[in-house]
């Protein structure tokens, strides 16, 4: 029977360093292969080891975080620039919490009597806010405006009166300082300014501080000559859309006052006197713009500095 030959020894001792250098199969080949090992193990030349901790050289306390991630974006343009100095500590903290600015008020013209020795007019505040750049214009031939000044803010319902010819303005945050002597009110803001009306026929506008046109109405009598720049200043009054635009009759050849002079659409304020006044307080909605002659009274007894 045939047996084997045994290796021999010197054949064994020279083979066993060439079995031993030949590669084992890999644990891994990429992090995946490591997974059941735990969360932290990632694959490293072929064997799957504990993951190093994160280094703090070029994350911490190089690029990132002194570098361009904190002192640039941080501190520049996010905090102390645009984000925080700029939003924050500028428009918003000085601008809605310490600043808010105060809108203006809007006025309505309400009351008047151009045939005084101190002629007035009465306005009142349908919306509160500031005054000052406000202006009141006359258009035919009284060579009457006024401004109000900076400085004066008032409360939605505020009666304002203009004194032509008078001799004490209230101050700021004071409407009682010209007294209570009539025409004076303790009860209104009294403004006083040079000029006076002629009792025929007048036209006023009233302006926004910005130009824009708030409310207007045209005044004449029933009968007479009124001012030849009325009709074109009614005609203002109806493209800055403050008047009836109901179209304007100015027929002189009919022969009758009620033909002429917008007399259809104006304000009568005939038959006025010293203790008299025409009002706008007729009706549901007498502030409403645009404005018409249906929302203004015959002559009443004053109410000056009250509506």
């Amino acid at each position: 029977m045939f047996r084997p030959r045994g290796v021999p020894m010197f054949t064994a001792l020279v083979l066993l360093p060439l079995l031993a250098g030949c590669p084992a199969d890999p644990e891994c080949t990429e992090d995946r292969d490591c997974a059941t090992r735990g969360p932290d193990i990632v694959c490293v030349d072929e064997l799957c080891v504990q993951a190093p901790a994160q280094d703090a050289g070029l994350t911490d306390a190089g690029q990132a975080d002194a570098g361009e991630g904190d002192a640039g974006v941080d501190a520049g343009q996010s905090d102390a620039g645009h984000a925080d100095a700029g939003t924050d500590a500028g428009q918003a903290d000085a601008g809605a919490d310490g600043g808010t600015t105060v809108p203006e008020a809007s006025l309505r013209i309400t009351e008047i009597n151009p045939d005084l020795s101190q002629d007035l007019i009465e306005l009142v505040a349908v919306t509160g806010g500031t005054l000052g750049g406000i202006s009141l214009l006359e258009l035919t031939n009284a060579d009457f405006s006024f401004t109000f000044p900076q400085g004066y803010t008032v409360e939605a319902g505020a009666v304002l009166v203009l004194h032509l010819g008078g001799d004490c303005t209230d101050a700021p945050g004071a409407p009682a300082s010209c007294g209570q002597t009539a025409p004076f009110t303790a009860k209104a803001w009294d403004f006083s300014l040079p000029g006076s009306l002629s009792y025929s026929g007048k036209v006023f506008e009233l302006l926004a501080a910005d130009g824009s046109p708030v409310d207007g109405v045209p005044f004449v009598r029933a009968s007479g000559a009124m001012p030849n720049e009325t009709v074109t200043a009614v005609q203002r009054l109806q493209a800055d859309r403050v008047w009836d635009a109901t179209p304007c009759i100015h027929n002189l050849d009919t022969g009758l006052a009620k033909d002429r002079y917008c007399r259809n659409i104006a304000v009568n304020w005939s038959e006025l006197n010293t203790d008299s006044s025409v009002m706008r307080i007729v009706g549901t909605t007498p502030l409403a713009t645009p404005g018409v002659a249906t929302q203004w009274s015959t002559p009443l007894p004053s109410r000056w500095g009250t509506y």
